[in-house]
């Protein structure tokens, strides 16, 4: 009876957390797609409409299911469950974005299910539960279950955490063959996203050296998950041997520097370590020694690993790729605060204080952000809007600041031929040369997919759009390489710091968001807003003007 009540309670929580996360996220959802890394979703929903342009930025694979598996393997990566769940929203939503979007919302709610069965397992109090749960919800590593439409990391964070909850009913209940169903989620962790390969070993060393009674390393039962992600991984493998390239974003940043602001991420992610540091000082006298050393070893192994999957990404807003590995932090964070409740009630009142105010910073960030990214999304469609009602123009140049296009040209173009803008896409960039670490991607087909138009080519008028897509704006800002200006009736644009007359108008497609910091609600100031957006340059087409000058010249002699 108890063991029903418990889930039911857990069922019931984790779909409270859910509908609390859905009010605070709820801008989102009436969103079509993004010009970033949904592409592929848009792409695959229709695959007539797509372009020869964005077939070849993949290899020129067909934008099928099958196509997208290849393109995966092109590029080092190997996730063919994400690709299939993709396959399977596109028959069950077909155009309606929403409903993309809220399917995040169903694998939020197993995820807290999981984590909080999870926390049952170790007989942790249900408010040290709750409090835990709010920061996995709402810390910095949510925004996948409101931008990106559907993020294999959820879903492989989802049957991971299924599969250590079953395993640990396995070793409460000491069932023989209660081990064959986590590793069968283990496996679909790893097909859904080839980091979670690296988790599984991980797990069953902390089962070794802390839940196995025979204290066996060869025992049966680690036998199948073994092979759940041995499997994966000679895939992986395979794939990376064949192209002979690993996976990664490369970035100019120095491998320390890079591990040090992932590890602050990751720090900060984990709520700081708090209660468990806590636990520790207030147990220094009687916890083991060994206790402390395997317990050491395991986060060693586990920091590493992260750092080592992370060496090519610095986490600006990439928070999502702190996913798997802040489940163990945030495992021992809720036993701690049980631990604390039942040496201190002062020190757990402290803790809850401390996480409470850090829970209330997490769900303001989340609705900060997911209203900067609705005002962001929405006047990115006012400006493609604008460019298809433009039937004079025939091009459309995207401008980065990068030397390499990435995932938002992709983006243009597929949203582009959804909306059934023909016009050809150009790339071109600020940069004035292509750097070391980015020579190799530049080279890659991606690069080739769009033709480049030269910087001192892109302001030539000749009535083309060009369009700034990688970079929004706020409040008017485009980047310190890139202003706009107006001097007297004329339009100029200074890049790197060479100024440049625009022969043409630029508009600036924003859209307004709340921008209450910490600071204005201490001061009472509610009405505080920001912008985003966008700017589109609609150039003169100076060679039509002539034209019509010199019409209207022949026929007044007339």
């Amino acid at each position: 009876m108890n063991k029903r009540y418990n889930i039911i309670r857990s069922l019931a929580l984790s779909a409270l957390f859910t509908f609390i996360f859905f009010i605070v996220t709820q801008k989102v959802y009436r969103l079509p797609f993004s010009y970033g890394d949904d592409h592929p979703i848009a792409a695959m929903l229709h695959p007539e409409k797509v372009s020869n342009a964005y077939k070849a930025a993949f290899y020129g694979h067909e934008t099928d299911l099958k196509g997208f598996i290849l393109s995966d393997i092109h590029i080092g990566r190997f996730r063919p469950l994400s690709r299939s769940y993709d396959k399977l929203l596109c028959i069950i939503c077909g155009n309606n974005t929403h409903l993309f979007r809220l399917s995040n919302l169903v694998i939020l709610f197993l995820s807290v299910f999981f984590l909080l069965c999870i926390f049952t397992c170790f007989e942790v109090d249900w408010i040290s539960a709750l409090i835990v749960l709010a920061v996995y919800v709402f810390g910095r590593n949510n925004e996948t279950w409101w931008t990106l439409i559907p993020p294999p990391q959820n879903i492989g964070e989802m049957f991971l955490l299924a599969g250590m909850y079953v395993w640990l009913r396995y070793r409460k209940k000491r069932i023989t063959g209660f081990y064959i169903l986590p590793a069968l989620l283990f496996f679909l962790a790893c097909i859904s996203k080839e980091s979670f390969i690296f988790c599984i070993p991980v797990l069953l060393i902390t089962d070794y050296f802390f839940f196995n009674p025979n204290k066996s390393l060869f025992a049966k039962e680690y036998l199948l998950s073994s092979l759940a992600y041995a499997i994966p991984f000679a895939c992986l493998l395979a794939v990376v041997l064949h192209i002979k390239k690993i996976y990664s974003y490369s970035y100019p940043e120095s491998v320390l520097s890079i591990a040090g602001y992932n590890t602050f991420q990751f720090i900060g992610a984990a709520g700081f370590f708090l209660a468990p540091l806590v636990l520790l000082a207030m147990k220094r006298k009687t916890l083991e020694a060994r206790f402390l050393v395997k317990l050491f070893f395991l986060f060693i192994i586990w920091g590493i690993i992260q750092l080592i999957l992370l060496k090519g990404i610095k986490l600006d807003d990439q928070h999502h790729y702190l996913i798997p590995w802040l489940i163990y932090p945030l495992i021992l964070t809720a036993i701690a605060l049980s631990e604390i409740r039942g040496m201190s009630s002062k020190w757990f009142t402290t803790m809850l204080v401390v996480y409470g105010i850090a829970t209330l910073l997490f769900v303001k960030n989340t609705y900060a952000n997911t209203s900067s990214y609705t005002a962001q999304l929405q006047a990115y469609y006012n400006m493609i809007d604008t460019i298809k009602k433009d039937t004079a123009t025939s091009s459309v140049v995207y401008l980065g600041d990068n030397a390499c296009e990435g995932d938002w040209i992709n983006g243009t173009r597929v949203i582009m031929d959804n909306k059934g803008i023909k016009k050809r896409l150009y790339f071109a960039t600020t940069a004035s040369c292509i750097p070391e670490w980015e020579m190799e991607y530049a080279a890659h087909s991606p690069q080739n997919a769009f033709k480049h138009m030269p910087l001192d080519s892109v302001f030539y008028p000749d009535g083309k759009w060009i369009i700034f897509v990688e970079n929004p704006a706020k409040n008017g800002i485009v980047n310190d390489n890139i202003v706009f200006y107006k001097r007297k009736d004329s339009s100029f644009v200074k890049i790197n710091g060479k100024e440049q007359y625009i022969s043409g108008r630029y508009q600036y497609f924003s859209v307004p968001y709340p921008g209450r910091s910490i600071g204005d609600m201490l001061k009472g100031n509610f009405n505080a807003e920001n912008r985003k957006g966008f700017y589109g340059i609609k150039l003169y087409d100076l060679r039509m003007e002539i034209e019509e000058e010199r019409f209207l010249h022949h026929d007044g002699g007339c």
